[in-house]
């Protein structure tokens, strides 16, 4: 049973340890997301985690951000006994550190797709998944870990890329409504051209959503901005908090 969906950046400047104390910037994103998950959290203690990455990564359920420069080592799970990986998927790393801040005993279950996965094949793999979320009875939650064009601005890593910020508005309008057509509707190539890696993952959560949509649900932008130059939205889709 799908209970709701929390969208998050996969930035790992939301962890304190690797932004460091002077990264004002990130403040209201960090507690835009912290409460995204709160609220994911007081639905379902079994998550799926959807996100872009290396799919041969997808089994790893032990990470550490190391190559980030901070040796944090999250779990997707309580009890893991593996060693951390340094090769988790950036998205999963998030998604750990999260469940380790809000629901240490909760349990995530991680879904990879590659950046390049055609809308097609998005849909295939997301409706796949929820029909097994809709065919459980467990309480299960979608927590997206994504992010927007890394495009919008000059000082951002991509410089100011043309176009991007019209896609991004886009974007952002779709999941904040939780317009699943506008959401399956963006392309491939334009999405790429815009510099916004995320593209699959937002996908692959819409048709998850189409197949095993709760009823009665409400959604919520809790943040929508682009600092530096990167566009990160918080959104949630599940019952009026």
């Amino acid at each position: 049973m799908l209970t709701a969906a929390a969208f998050v950046p996969g930035a790992p400047l939301v962890v304190p340890a690797l932004a460091g104390p002077g990264a004002t910037d990130v403040v209201d994103l960090r507690a835009a997301v912290l409460e995204a998950v709160r609220r994911l959290s007081d639905t379902a203690q079994r998550w799926v985690a959807i996100g872009v990455g290396d799919t041969a990564t997808a089994d790893l359920t032990r990470g550490t951000f190391a190559g980030f420069g901070v040796d944090e080592i999250v779990s997707l799970r309580p009890g893991v006994g593996e060693p951390a990986s340094a090769v988790m998927a950036t998205p999963m790393l998030v998604a750990g550190w999260l469940r380790g801040q809000i629901a240490p005993s909760a349990q995530v279950c991680a879904t990879l797709v590659d950046p390049s996965t055609s809308p097609g094949e998005c849909a295939r793999i997301g409706a796949e998944l929820g029909a097994r979320v809709a065919g459980t009875d467990d309480a299960v939650g979608v927590l997206v870990v994504a992010d927007g064009s890394f495009g919008l601005s000059l000082g951002a890593r991509g410089g100011e890329i043309a176009g991007a910020r019209e896609i991004q508005d886009r974007l952002d309008a779709a999941v904040a409504t939780a317009d699943l057509d506008a959401i399956e509707a963006l392309g491939r190539t334009e999405t790429a051209r815009a510099g916004i890696d995320g593209r699959a993952a937002w996908q692959v959560a819409s048709a998850v959503w189409r197949t095993a949509t709760p009823e009665g649900f409400s959604t919520e932008s809790l943040y929508r901005a682009a600092p530096f130059g990167v566009g990160y939205q918080v959104a949630w889709w599940g019952p009026r908090p």
